[in-house]
């Protein structure tokens, strides 16, 4: 090959990855948001979709404000606008979680009588990130970024981060209904655009709501602190994703619950679960499934 050729042929890859570059950072949140329903599957297969159930294994990791580690059962549900997720650990102090949303009102299962852990206490008073279809991700029959035409709400920009050491993209979503000052990212892969992690952050000023405060009466109990600034971050993620019927779909999905404040002590806990069978359209739903069990 002659040098001019080959200098040429160099030249003209550079102007290539060049182009991808400015492509990548020119992408705007329609393109991605198209790009992201394209990887769940074909309009047809999503329209079809009416609701879905999956079974799977639960597993918690209790790293700050409490110790333990528990494995047990999970199982999540969905139906137009509902949306039903428990997950069933061996223990009396803490058998689980239950999360639900019956179309009107946003309800958690309790702990004990009358008491909340910090992660069903967060979304509850949070309500609208079950209420606009956000928890669960593509596993919710509302996801709102199947159709960002029909709900309230802003899509800011889209742009790139990291994440773990990976470039994602990032698409910067509000709600018109928000709740004062909470910040939501949605992460895709820049490959394949599947929807890889949500992330709420809200920080309360002068706050005396709930911080994580161990007792050896009530393991996981709910303090009322003194006043200050706190911080919460609540993050899901999926992964492991495969086929499932007609449409591709995490078959991993987790979420990590942080609370950080100048006057409460701070809480870190991981919940895992694992996927095994998925289900579509199954005819008739129970509808105590989306409103939980106090």
């Amino acid at each position: 090959m002659k040098k001019k050729t080959r200098l040429l042929l160099i030249v003209c890859c550079i102007l290539a990855v060049q182009v991808l570059e400015l492509r990548a950072a020119d992408l705007t949140p329609e393109q991605l948001i198209a790009g992201h329903v394209k990887s769940i599957g074909d309009p047809v297969s999503l329209l079809r979709v009416q609701s879905l159930i999956f079974v799977g294994t639960s597993e918690v990791d209790f790293i700050l404000g409490m110790n333990g580690r528990m494995w047990g059962a999970a199982m999540l549900a969905s139906q137009g606008p509902k949306m039903g997720i428990t997950m069933k650990f061996p223990d009396t102090n803490y058998p689980g979680e239950y999360f639900a949303y019956d179309g009107v009102n946003v309800s958690v299962g309790n702990i004990k009588p009358g008491l909340k852990s910090p992660i069903a206490d967060f979304l509850y008073r949070y309500n609208k990130i079950m209420k606009n279809g956000l928890l669960g991700g593509v596993f919710s029959n509302a996801w709102p970024l199947l159709d960002v035409t029909s709900n309230s709400a802003a899509i800011m920009k889209a742009g790139k981060a990291k994440m773990d050491g990976k470039e994602l993209y990032e698409l910067e979503y509000r709600p018109k209904d928000n709740h004062g000052d909470m910040r939501i990212r949605i992460y895709f892969d820049p490959e394949t655009f599947r929807h890889v992690c949500t992330e709420y952050r809200v920080r309360t000023d002068n706050d005396a709501t709930a911080g994580f405060n161990p007792d050896p009466d009530i393991p996981m109990a709910i303090a009322q602190m003194s006043r200050g600034d706190s911080y919460y971050t609540l993050i899901e993620k999926f992964d492991d994703f495969k086929e499932a019927g007609a449409l591709t779909l995490p078959h991993s999905y987790t979420l990590d619950y942080m609370i950080d404040g100048s006057n409460q002590s701070g809480f870190i806990a991981k919940w895992k679960i694992d996927v095994l069978q998925v289900g579509f359209n199954t005819p008739e739903i129970d509808q105590g499934l989306f409103k939980a069990e106090k």
